[in-house]
Protein backbone atom coordinates (compact mmCIF):
# COMPACT_ATOMS: atom_id res chain seq x y z
CA UNK A 1 0.00 0.00 0.00
CA UNK A 2 2.52 2.38 1.00
CA UNK A 3 4.15 1.90 -2.73
CA UNK A 4 0.83 2.52 -4.21
CA UNK A 5 0.59 6.09 -1.95
CA UNK A 6 4.29 7.08 -3.11
CA UNK A 7 2.71 6.78 -6.69
CA UNK A 8 -0.25 9.78 -5.87
CA UNK A 9 0.63 12.72 -6.11
CA UNK A 10 0.13 15.03 -2.85
CA UNK A 11 -2.17 17.48 -1.60
CA UNK A 12 -4.85 15.09 -3.31
CA UNK A 13 -8.34 15.12 -1.79
CA UNK A 14 -8.75 11.81 0.19
CA UNK A 15 -11.61 10.93 -1.93
CA UNK A 16 -9.38 10.96 -5.01
CA UNK A 17 -6.92 9.49 -3.52
CA UNK A 18 -8.83 6.08 -2.70
CA UNK A 19 -10.22 6.63 -6.33
CA UNK A 20 -6.92 6.57 -7.67
CA UNK A 21 -5.66 3.70 -5.19
CA UNK A 22 -9.04 1.54 -6.30
CA UNK A 23 -8.20 1.74 -9.82
CA UNK A 24 -4.88 1.33 -9.52
CA UNK A 25 -5.15 -1.79 -7.29
CA UNK A 26 -7.90 -2.96 -10.28
CA UNK A 27 -5.70 -2.28 -12.83
CA UNK A 28 -3.31 -4.72 -11.33
CA UNK A 29 -5.53 -7.73 -9.93
CA UNK A 30 -7.01 -7.39 -13.64
CA UNK A 31 -3.46 -8.12 -14.97
CA UNK A 32 -2.61 -11.21 -12.00
CA UNK A 33 -6.07 -12.63 -12.88
CA UNK A 34 -6.24 -12.24 -16.46
CA UNK A 35 -6.72 -15.51 -18.28
CA UNK A 36 -3.43 -16.67 -20.34
CA UNK A 37 -3.10 -18.47 -23.52
CA UNK A 38 -3.19 -22.13 -23.65
CA UNK A 39 0.13 -24.04 -23.90
CA UNK A 40 0.70 -25.34 -26.93
CA UNK A 41 -1.54 -23.16 -29.36
CA UNK A 42 0.31 -20.40 -31.12
CA UNK A 43 -1.56 -17.26 -30.18
CA UNK A 44 -1.79 -14.76 -33.54
CA UNK A 45 -0.95 -11.23 -33.69
CA UNK A 46 -1.42 -8.47 -36.70
CA UNK A 47 -0.22 -4.71 -37.77
CA UNK A 48 2.58 -4.75 -34.96
CA UNK A 49 -0.60 -5.12 -32.30
CA UNK A 50 -1.12 -6.59 -29.05
CA UNK A 51 -2.68 -10.09 -28.99
CA UNK A 52 -6.19 -8.44 -27.89
CA UNK A 53 -6.34 -5.50 -30.20
CA UNK A 54 -5.54 -7.28 -32.97
CA UNK A 55 -8.37 -9.75 -32.75
CA UNK A 56 -11.21 -7.25 -31.45
CA UNK A 57 -10.35 -4.49 -34.43
CA UNK A 58 -8.35 -6.57 -37.58
CA UNK A 59 -10.30 -9.76 -36.22
CA UNK A 60 -10.54 -11.58 -39.98
CA UNK A 61 -6.64 -10.29 -40.68
CA UNK A 62 -6.19 -12.10 -37.29
CA UNK A 63 -8.09 -15.39 -38.33
CA UNK A 64 -6.56 -15.34 -42.34
CA UNK A 65 -3.00 -14.80 -40.89
CA UNK A 66 -3.39 -17.92 -38.21
CA UNK A 67 -5.17 -19.91 -41.20
CA UNK A 68 -1.87 -19.21 -43.25
CA UNK A 69 0.79 -19.75 -40.89
CA UNK A 70 -0.61 -22.90 -39.36
CA UNK A 71 -1.51 -25.94 -40.47
CA UNK A 72 -3.21 -26.65 -36.96
CA UNK A 73 -5.44 -25.12 -34.78
CA UNK A 74 -4.03 -21.60 -33.04
CA UNK A 75 -5.91 -19.19 -30.79
CA UNK A 76 -6.92 -15.32 -30.64
CA UNK A 77 -6.91 -13.29 -27.82
CA UNK A 78 -10.36 -11.85 -27.24
CA UNK A 79 -11.28 -8.91 -24.43
CA UNK A 80 -13.14 -12.25 -22.09
CA UNK A 81 -9.97 -14.01 -22.64
CA UNK A 82 -8.13 -17.07 -25.49
CA UNK A 83 -10.18 -18.57 -27.96
CA UNK A 84 -8.85 -21.26 -29.95
CA UNK A 85 -9.74 -21.22 -33.60
CA UNK A 86 -9.94 -25.03 -35.58
CA UNK A 87 -9.48 -25.34 -39.21
CA UNK A 88 -12.76 -26.22 -41.04
CA UNK A 89 -11.75 -29.28 -41.95
CA UNK A 90 -12.72 -29.95 -37.71
CA UNK A 91 -16.62 -29.28 -38.75
CA UNK A 92 -17.88 -32.53 -38.85
CA UNK A 93 -15.59 -33.83 -35.92
CA UNK A 94 -16.95 -31.40 -33.61
CA UNK A 95 -20.43 -30.36 -34.48
CA UNK A 96 -22.10 -33.30 -32.24
CA UNK A 97 -19.96 -33.85 -29.68
CA UNK A 98 -20.85 -34.28 -26.14
CA UNK A 99 -18.20 -32.24 -24.74
CA UNK A 100 -18.75 -29.12 -26.03
CA UNK A 101 -21.54 -27.14 -24.72
CA UNK A 102 -23.04 -24.61 -26.64
CA UNK A 103 -24.63 -22.15 -24.04
CA UNK A 104 -21.56 -21.82 -21.52
CA UNK A 105 -18.94 -20.58 -24.97
CA UNK A 106 -21.74 -17.48 -24.95
CA UNK A 107 -21.23 -16.71 -20.73
CA UNK A 108 -18.29 -14.53 -20.60
CA UNK A 109 -18.82 -12.49 -23.77
CA UNK A 110 -22.31 -11.59 -22.98
CA UNK A 111 -22.26 -9.96 -19.41
CA UNK A 112 -24.78 -12.79 -17.79
CA UNK A 113 -24.62 -11.35 -14.69
CA UNK A 114 -25.50 -7.77 -15.11
CA UNK A 115 -29.16 -6.76 -14.60
CA UNK A 116 -30.57 -5.81 -18.78
CA UNK A 117 -29.09 -9.15 -19.55
CA UNK A 118 -31.68 -11.37 -18.97
CA UNK A 119 -32.34 -12.70 -22.65
CA UNK A 120 -28.70 -14.12 -22.97
CA UNK A 121 -29.02 -15.47 -19.41
CA UNK A 122 -32.01 -17.58 -20.17
CA UNK A 123 -30.01 -19.45 -22.40
CA UNK A 124 -27.86 -20.74 -19.22
CA UNK A 125 -30.55 -20.98 -16.76
CA UNK A 126 -32.79 -22.87 -19.02
CA UNK A 127 -31.41 -23.59 -22.12
CA UNK A 128 -34.64 -26.07 -23.89
CA UNK A 129 -37.50 -23.58 -23.41
CA UNK A 130 -36.04 -21.63 -26.97
CA UNK A 131 -34.51 -24.17 -28.61
CA UNK A 132 -37.88 -26.23 -27.94
CA UNK A 133 -39.96 -23.33 -29.24
CA UNK A 134 -38.22 -22.47 -31.86
CA UNK A 135 -37.12 -25.70 -33.30
CA UNK A 136 -40.42 -27.52 -32.42
CA UNK A 137 -43.55 -25.21 -32.25
CA UNK A 138 -42.24 -22.62 -34.59
CA UNK A 139 -40.94 -24.64 -37.21
CA UNK A 140 -43.67 -26.85 -37.31
CA UNK A 141 -46.35 -23.85 -37.52
CA UNK A 142 -44.43 -22.17 -40.53
CA UNK A 143 -47.64 -22.42 -42.79
CA UNK A 144 -49.83 -21.34 -39.96
CA UNK A 145 -47.64 -17.86 -39.80
CA UNK A 146 -47.36 -16.71 -43.08
CA UNK A 147 -50.82 -15.23 -44.01
CA UNK A 148 -49.87 -13.55 -40.77
CA UNK A 149 -46.33 -12.38 -42.17
CA UNK A 150 -47.64 -11.55 -45.74
CA UNK A 151 -49.79 -8.98 -43.86
CA UNK A 152 -47.39 -7.42 -41.78
CA UNK A 153 -44.60 -7.05 -44.74
CA UNK A 154 -47.59 -5.36 -46.55
CA UNK A 155 -48.86 -2.74 -43.78
CA UNK A 156 -45.29 -1.96 -42.74
CA UNK A 157 -43.91 -1.23 -45.74
CA UNK A 158 -46.72 1.17 -46.91
CA UNK A 159 -45.80 2.59 -43.10
CA UNK A 160 -42.22 3.11 -43.68
CA UNK A 161 -41.28 3.65 -47.42
CA UNK A 162 -44.60 4.85 -48.47
CA UNK A 163 -45.82 5.00 -52.10
CA UNK A 164 -44.09 8.07 -53.55
CA UNK A 165 -42.98 7.45 -57.08
CA UNK A 166 -39.46 9.87 -56.42
CA UNK A 167 -36.38 8.84 -55.95
CA UNK A 168 -36.04 9.59 -51.92
CA UNK A 169 -32.66 8.56 -49.78
CA UNK A 170 -33.27 5.66 -46.83
CA UNK A 171 -30.96 5.17 -44.18
CA UNK A 172 -31.73 1.53 -44.90
CA UNK A 173 -30.84 -0.28 -41.80
CA UNK A 174 -33.53 1.62 -39.39
CA UNK A 175 -36.11 1.38 -41.75
CA UNK A 176 -35.66 -2.17 -42.13
CA UNK A 177 -35.24 -2.90 -38.80
CA UNK A 178 -38.41 -1.03 -38.13
CA UNK A 179 -40.15 -3.59 -40.44
CA UNK A 180 -38.18 -7.13 -38.93
CA UNK A 181 -39.26 -5.60 -35.83
CA UNK A 182 -42.71 -5.43 -36.94
CA UNK A 183 -42.74 -8.74 -39.10
CA UNK A 184 -41.09 -10.81 -35.89
CA UNK A 185 -43.34 -9.11 -33.16
CA UNK A 186 -46.27 -9.93 -35.53
CA UNK A 187 -45.69 -13.85 -34.50
CA UNK A 188 -43.74 -13.60 -31.43
CA UNK A 189 -46.56 -11.58 -29.87
CA UNK A 190 -50.03 -11.29 -31.67
CA UNK A 191 -50.81 -7.90 -33.52
CA UNK A 192 -51.99 -6.24 -30.74
CA UNK A 193 -48.29 -5.86 -29.47
CA UNK A 194 -46.62 -6.20 -32.46
CA UNK A 195 -47.66 -2.45 -33.21
CA UNK A 196 -46.92 -0.73 -29.81
CA UNK A 197 -44.66 1.69 -30.47
CA UNK A 198 -42.80 0.87 -27.03
CA UNK A 199 -42.38 -2.77 -27.87
CA UNK A 200 -41.48 -2.04 -30.71
CA UNK A 201 -38.58 0.33 -29.63
CA UNK A 202 -37.59 -2.20 -27.11
CA UNK A 203 -37.29 -5.27 -29.83
CA UNK A 204 -35.06 -2.51 -31.81
CA UNK A 205 -32.98 -1.10 -29.33
CA UNK A 206 -32.63 -4.47 -27.12
CA UNK A 207 -30.48 -6.21 -29.32
CA UNK A 208 -28.27 -3.29 -30.51
CA UNK A 209 -27.94 -2.26 -26.69
CA UNK A 210 -26.93 -5.52 -25.37
CA UNK A 211 -24.47 -5.87 -28.49
CA UNK A 212 -23.15 -2.75 -27.56
CA UNK A 213 -22.48 -2.73 -24.26
CA UNK A 214 -20.85 -6.19 -24.09
CA UNK A 215 -18.35 -5.11 -26.55
CA UNK A 216 -17.77 -2.26 -24.76
CA UNK A 217 -17.38 -4.18 -21.19
CA UNK A 218 -14.76 -6.75 -22.92
CA UNK A 219 -12.75 -3.44 -24.12
CA UNK A 220 -11.98 -2.92 -20.31
CA UNK A 221 -9.96 -4.73 -17.73
CA UNK A 222 -12.06 -6.93 -15.38
CA UNK A 223 -12.14 -5.38 -12.67
CA UNK A 224 -13.13 -1.69 -13.97
CA UNK A 225 -16.21 -3.48 -15.65
CA UNK A 226 -18.61 -2.64 -13.10
CA UNK A 227 -17.68 0.85 -13.24
CA UNK A 228 -17.83 0.74 -17.20
CA UNK A 229 -21.64 -0.54 -17.11
CA UNK A 230 -22.71 1.80 -14.89
CA UNK A 231 -20.82 4.74 -16.98
CA UNK A 232 -22.21 3.01 -20.23
CA UNK A 233 -25.72 5.01 -20.92
CA UNK A 234 -27.06 2.04 -22.89
CA UNK A 235 -26.67 0.06 -19.78
CA UNK A 236 -29.68 2.16 -18.59
CA UNK A 237 -31.38 1.60 -21.48
CA UNK A 238 -31.11 -2.31 -21.66
CA UNK A 239 -32.53 -2.60 -17.57
CA UNK A 240 -35.40 -0.13 -18.92
CA UNK A 241 -36.03 -2.41 -21.66
CA UNK A 242 -36.65 -4.91 -19.68
CA UNK A 243 -38.76 -3.40 -16.76
CA UNK A 244 -40.89 -1.90 -19.90
CA UNK A 245 -41.12 -5.62 -21.29
CA UNK A 246 -42.21 -6.90 -17.95
CA UNK A 247 -45.33 -4.41 -18.48
CA UNK A 248 -46.32 -4.92 -21.71
CA UNK A 249 -46.08 -8.71 -21.61
CA UNK A 250 -46.91 -9.71 -18.22
CA UNK A 251 -50.49 -8.86 -18.23
CA UNK A 252 -50.61 -10.99 -21.66
CA UNK A 253 -49.07 -14.29 -20.16
CA UNK A 254 -51.10 -13.91 -17.02
CA UNK A 255 -54.41 -13.70 -19.42
CA UNK A 256 -53.11 -16.43 -21.33
CA UNK A 257 -52.34 -18.93 -18.66
CA UNK A 258 -55.94 -18.08 -17.28
CA UNK A 259 -57.55 -18.63 -20.01
CA UNK A 260 -55.42 -22.30 -20.36
CA UNK A 261 -56.41 -23.59 -16.67
CA UNK A 262 -59.99 -22.31 -17.59
CA UNK A 263 -60.22 -24.83 -20.38
CA UNK A 264 -58.30 -27.17 -18.47
CA UNK A 265 -60.50 -27.11 -15.25
CA UNK A 266 -63.79 -27.32 -17.72
CA UNK A 267 -62.54 -31.14 -19.17
CA UNK A 268 -61.05 -29.08 -22.58
CA UNK A 269 -58.93 -28.45 -24.99
CA UNK A 270 -56.99 -25.02 -24.61
CA UNK A 271 -57.75 -22.87 -27.32
CA UNK A 272 -54.92 -23.23 -30.29
CA UNK A 273 -51.85 -20.72 -30.49
CA UNK A 274 -49.62 -19.10 -33.15
CA UNK A 275 -47.38 -17.04 -31.19
CA UNK A 276 -44.51 -17.95 -29.51
CA UNK A 277 -46.20 -16.71 -25.85
CA UNK A 278 -48.66 -19.69 -26.07
CA UNK A 279 -46.01 -21.80 -27.47
CA UNK A 280 -43.68 -20.90 -24.61
CA UNK A 281 -46.12 -21.79 -22.12
CA UNK A 282 -47.12 -25.10 -23.76
CA UNK A 283 -42.87 -26.24 -24.05
CA UNK A 284 -42.78 -25.34 -19.93
CA UNK A 285 -45.03 -27.27 -18.83
CA UNK A 286 -46.37 -25.82 -16.02
CA UNK A 287 -42.68 -25.08 -14.78
CA UNK A 288 -41.60 -21.82 -13.71
CA UNK A 289 -40.29 -19.77 -16.84
CA UNK A 290 -39.19 -16.13 -17.00
CA UNK A 291 -41.11 -15.73 -20.20
CA UNK A 292 -40.23 -12.09 -21.35
CA UNK A 293 -36.45 -12.99 -20.94
CA UNK A 294 -37.01 -15.60 -23.76
CA UNK A 295 -39.56 -13.26 -25.61
CA UNK A 296 -36.55 -10.99 -25.44
CA UNK A 297 -33.92 -13.62 -26.44
CA UNK A 298 -35.91 -14.77 -29.89
CA UNK A 299 -36.16 -11.11 -30.07
CA UNK A 300 -32.66 -10.44 -30.37
CA UNK A 301 -31.97 -13.50 -32.31
CA UNK A 302 -34.31 -13.21 -34.86
CA UNK A 303 -34.35 -9.25 -35.40
CA UNK A 304 -30.29 -8.85 -35.39
CA UNK A 305 -29.38 -11.89 -38.29
CA UNK A 306 -32.70 -11.10 -40.10
CA UNK A 307 -32.01 -7.61 -40.33
CA UNK A 308 -28.66 -7.76 -41.52
CA UNK A 309 -29.56 -10.35 -43.87
CA UNK A 310 -32.34 -8.79 -45.63
CA UNK A 311 -30.48 -5.35 -45.78
CA UNK A 312 -26.97 -6.91 -47.42
CA UNK A 313 -29.57 -8.50 -49.87
CA UNK A 314 -30.80 -5.17 -50.78
CA UNK A 315 -27.09 -4.13 -51.10
CA UNK A 316 -26.30 -7.10 -53.15
CA UNK A 317 -29.25 -5.97 -55.39
CA UNK A 318 -27.64 -2.36 -55.85
CA UNK A 319 -24.41 -3.59 -56.43
CA UNK A 320 -25.66 -6.52 -59.40
CA UNK A 321 -28.44 -4.49 -60.22
CA UNK A 322 -29.09 -7.15 -63.10
CA UNK A 323 -30.84 -9.84 -60.31
CA UNK A 324 -33.02 -7.75 -59.34
CA UNK A 325 -34.81 -8.39 -62.94
CA UNK A 326 -34.52 -12.46 -62.60
CA UNK A 327 -35.76 -12.30 -59.12
CA UNK A 328 -38.75 -10.31 -60.01
CA UNK A 329 -39.31 -12.82 -62.95
CA UNK A 330 -39.42 -15.27 -60.58
CA UNK A 331 -41.28 -13.61 -57.91
CA UNK A 332 -44.44 -13.17 -60.46
CA UNK A 333 -44.10 -16.55 -62.05
CA UNK A 334 -44.43 -18.55 -58.75
CA UNK A 335 -46.96 -16.46 -56.67
CA UNK A 336 -49.11 -15.93 -60.27
CA UNK A 337 -49.03 -19.57 -60.16
CA UNK A 338 -49.37 -20.85 -56.66
CA UNK A 339 -50.29 -17.68 -54.44
CA UNK A 340 -49.19 -17.99 -50.91
CA UNK A 341 -49.09 -21.39 -50.53
CA UNK A 342 -46.73 -23.74 -48.38
CA UNK A 343 -44.83 -24.83 -50.91
CA UNK A 344 -44.52 -20.80 -52.53
CA UNK A 345 -40.89 -19.86 -50.94
CA UNK A 346 -39.49 -23.10 -51.25
CA UNK A 347 -39.96 -22.63 -55.08
CA UNK A 348 -38.50 -19.46 -55.10
CA UNK A 349 -34.81 -21.57 -55.76
CA UNK A 350 -32.70 -18.45 -57.75
CA UNK A 351 -33.89 -15.64 -54.35
CA UNK A 352 -32.85 -18.93 -52.49
CA UNK A 353 -29.72 -19.26 -54.29
CA UNK A 354 -29.13 -15.50 -54.10
CA UNK A 355 -29.82 -15.10 -50.40
CA UNK A 356 -26.89 -18.29 -49.63
CA UNK A 357 -24.34 -16.50 -52.46
CA UNK A 358 -24.42 -12.90 -50.28
CA UNK A 359 -24.01 -15.10 -47.01
CA UNK A 360 -20.85 -16.68 -48.58
CA UNK A 361 -19.73 -13.69 -49.85
CA UNK A 362 -20.21 -11.35 -47.24
CA UNK A 363 -21.08 -13.22 -44.50
CA UNK A 364 -21.81 -12.05 -40.88
CA UNK A 365 -19.25 -14.09 -38.80
CA UNK A 366 -15.99 -15.56 -40.56
CA UNK A 367 -16.00 -18.39 -37.58
CA UNK A 368 -18.86 -19.87 -36.49
CA UNK A 369 -19.96 -23.13 -34.24
CA UNK A 370 -18.41 -21.27 -30.58
CA UNK A 371 -18.43 -24.55 -28.03
CA UNK A 372 -17.26 -24.53 -24.28
CA UNK A 373 -14.93 -27.69 -23.58
CA UNK A 374 -16.31 -29.62 -20.59
CA UNK A 375 -13.13 -31.98 -20.25
CA UNK A 376 -10.23 -32.78 -22.20
CA UNK A 377 -11.04 -33.72 -25.70
CA UNK A 378 -8.75 -35.30 -27.73
CA UNK A 379 -9.58 -35.35 -31.53
CA UNK A 380 -8.87 -37.78 -34.15
CA UNK A 381 -5.40 -36.36 -35.08
CA UNK A 382 -4.69 -36.07 -31.21
CA UNK A 383 -4.96 -32.66 -31.24
CA UNK A 384 -5.96 -32.18 -27.66
CA UNK A 385 -8.44 -29.38 -26.62
CA UNK A 386 -8.12 -28.44 -23.11
CA UNK A 387 -10.74 -28.41 -19.98
CA UNK A 388 -12.37 -24.65 -19.63
CA UNK A 389 -11.49 -23.95 -23.43
CA UNK A 390 -13.60 -22.10 -25.75
CA UNK A 391 -13.13 -22.87 -29.65
CA UNK A 392 -14.18 -21.78 -32.58
CA UNK A 393 -14.09 -23.22 -36.07
CA UNK A 394 -13.33 -20.58 -38.72
CA UNK A 395 -15.35 -20.56 -41.91
CA UNK A 396 -14.25 -22.09 -45.69
CA UNK A 397 -16.32 -19.86 -47.76
CA UNK A 398 -13.66 -18.78 -50.03
CA UNK A 399 -12.00 -22.50 -50.94
CA UNK A 400 -11.77 -22.61 -54.75
CA UNK A 401 -12.28 -26.08 -54.92
CA UNK A 402 -15.40 -25.70 -53.71
CA UNK A 403 -16.51 -22.48 -55.23
CA UNK A 404 -15.06 -21.79 -58.38
CA UNK A 405 -14.19 -18.08 -58.85
CA UNK A 406 -14.58 -17.54 -55.17
CA UNK A 407 -14.57 -14.19 -55.64
CA UNK A 408 -17.20 -13.81 -57.87
CA UNK A 409 -20.71 -12.36 -56.46
CA UNK A 410 -22.75 -15.48 -58.93
CA UNK A 411 -26.78 -15.28 -57.97
CA UNK A 412 -27.45 -18.76 -59.01
CA UNK A 413 -24.16 -20.72 -57.54
CA UNK A 414 -26.37 -22.42 -55.38
CA UNK A 415 -29.16 -22.96 -57.71
CA UNK A 416 -26.89 -24.44 -60.11
CA UNK A 417 -25.12 -26.94 -57.80
CA UNK A 418 -28.91 -27.94 -56.31
CA UNK A 419 -28.98 -29.28 -60.20
CA UNK A 420 -26.61 -31.87 -59.69
CA UNK A 421 -27.49 -34.92 -59.27
CA UNK A 422 -28.72 -35.82 -55.20
CA UNK A 423 -27.90 -32.55 -54.73
CA UNK A 424 -30.92 -30.89 -53.93
CA UNK A 425 -31.23 -30.46 -50.91
CA UNK A 426 -27.39 -29.80 -50.49
CA UNK A 427 -27.10 -26.46 -51.00
CA UNK A 428 -30.62 -24.77 -49.83
CA UNK A 429 -30.32 -21.13 -48.04
CA UNK A 430 -31.19 -23.07 -44.58
CA UNK A 431 -28.88 -26.01 -45.38
CA UNK A 432 -25.48 -26.30 -43.40
CA UNK A 433 -22.09 -27.75 -43.90
CA UNK A 434 -18.37 -27.63 -43.44
CA UNK A 435 -18.48 -25.42 -46.44
CA UNK A 436 -21.10 -23.20 -45.58
CA UNK A 437 -21.10 -22.99 -41.91
CA UNK A 438 -23.10 -19.40 -41.61
CA UNK A 439 -25.77 -20.78 -39.51
CA UNK A 440 -23.95 -22.95 -37.38
CA UNK A 441 -23.34 -26.65 -38.29
CA UNK A 442 -24.96 -30.11 -35.96
CA UNK A 443 -27.35 -30.22 -33.31
CA UNK A 444 -26.54 -26.57 -32.31
CA UNK A 445 -27.48 -25.05 -35.89
CA UNK A 446 -29.71 -21.97 -35.54
CA UNK A 447 -33.48 -23.82 -34.82
CA UNK A 448 -34.68 -20.11 -36.54
CA UNK A 449 -33.16 -20.22 -39.40
CA UNK A 450 -36.29 -21.89 -41.36
CA UNK A 451 -38.59 -19.12 -40.20
CA UNK A 452 -36.10 -16.53 -41.14
CA UNK A 453 -35.93 -17.61 -44.30
CA UNK A 454 -39.60 -17.72 -45.23
CA UNK A 455 -39.46 -13.90 -43.39
CA UNK A 456 -36.58 -12.53 -44.94
CA UNK A 457 -38.34 -14.14 -48.65
CA UNK A 458 -41.46 -12.91 -48.30
CA UNK A 459 -40.12 -8.86 -47.21
CA UNK A 460 -37.98 -9.33 -50.12
CA UNK A 461 -40.71 -10.44 -52.57
CA UNK A 462 -42.48 -7.55 -51.65
CA UNK A 463 -39.66 -4.87 -51.72
CA UNK A 464 -38.35 -6.28 -55.09
CA UNK A 465 -41.79 -5.80 -56.67
CA UNK A 466 -42.93 -2.64 -55.07
CA UNK A 467 -39.91 -0.62 -55.36
CA UNK A 468 -36.61 0.33 -57.38
CA UNK A 469 -33.33 0.46 -55.44
CA UNK A 470 -30.32 1.78 -56.26
CA UNK A 471 -26.45 3.12 -54.52
CA UNK A 472 -26.69 7.30 -53.88
CA UNK A 473 -25.56 8.82 -57.58
CA UNK A 474 -21.50 8.36 -57.68
CA UNK A 475 -21.42 6.23 -54.41
CA UNK A 476 -21.01 2.31 -54.69
CA UNK A 477 -21.65 0.17 -51.87
CA UNK A 478 -21.71 1.31 -47.91
CA UNK A 479 -18.06 0.16 -46.27
CA UNK A 480 -19.29 -2.24 -43.22
CA UNK A 481 -18.76 -2.53 -39.81
CA UNK A 482 -16.78 -4.84 -38.00
CA UNK A 483 -15.27 -5.91 -34.71
CA UNK A 484 -13.86 -9.50 -34.16
CA UNK A 485 -14.41 -11.73 -36.69
CA UNK A 486 -18.10 -10.10 -37.44
CA UNK A 487 -19.02 -8.01 -40.44
CA UNK A 488 -22.47 -5.75 -40.54
CA UNK A 489 -24.19 -3.17 -42.34
CA UNK A 490 -23.14 0.02 -40.66
CA UNK A 491 -26.22 2.64 -39.61
CA UNK A 492 -25.60 5.14 -41.90
CA UNK A 493 -25.31 3.12 -45.07
CA UNK A 494 -27.97 4.47 -47.23
CA UNK A 495 -29.35 3.73 -50.71
CA UNK A 496 -32.55 5.16 -52.66
CA UNK A 497 -35.91 3.97 -53.16
CA UNK A 498 -38.88 5.22 -55.24
CA UNK A 499 -42.59 3.24 -55.60
CA UNK A 500 -43.00 0.85 -58.94
CA UNK A 501 -45.98 -1.15 -60.32
CA UNK A 502 -45.74 -4.33 -59.17
CA UNK A 503 -46.81 -6.99 -61.87
CA UNK A 504 -49.00 -8.75 -59.35
CA UNK A 505 -50.98 -7.79 -56.01
CA UNK A 506 -48.69 -9.63 -53.70
CA UNK A 507 -51.36 -8.75 -51.02
CA UNK A 508 -54.29 -10.69 -52.01
CA UNK A 509 -52.46 -13.48 -52.86
CA UNK A 510 -54.43 -17.35 -51.87
CA UNK A 511 -53.15 -18.85 -48.98
CA UNK A 512 -53.87 -22.56 -48.92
Amino acid sequence: MEAIQRLIPEGLPVSIQVVVATLFLGLIYSLITAERPFAGFPVVTVNGQSPTKSWMWHGKEALDEGLQRFSGPFQVMTGTGPKIVLPNRYADELRNHPLLNFNKAFAKDFMINYPGFEAHRLGLNDDSLIQETVRVKLTQSLNLVTEDLVDETSASLHDVFGESEEWTTRLIRDDILEVVARLSSRVFLGQGLCRNRRWLDIAKSYTIDSFLVSRLMRAVPTMLRPLAYVLIPQSRSLRSAVRDARKLIDPEVRRRKAAVDTAHAAGNKPPKVADTIGWMYEVAKGRDADYVAGQLSLTMAAIHTTTETICSALLDICEYPGVAQRLRDEIVEIISENGWAKTSLYKLKLMDSFLKEGQRLRPMGTTSMMRYVEKDVELSDGTVLPKGSRIMVASNFMDPTIYPEPEKFDAARFLKMRQQPGQEHSWQFVSTSPAHIAFGHGQHACPGRFFASNEVKIALCHLLLKYDLQFLPNEGRPAPRTFEATNGVDQMSKIQMRRRKAEIDLDIGSIE
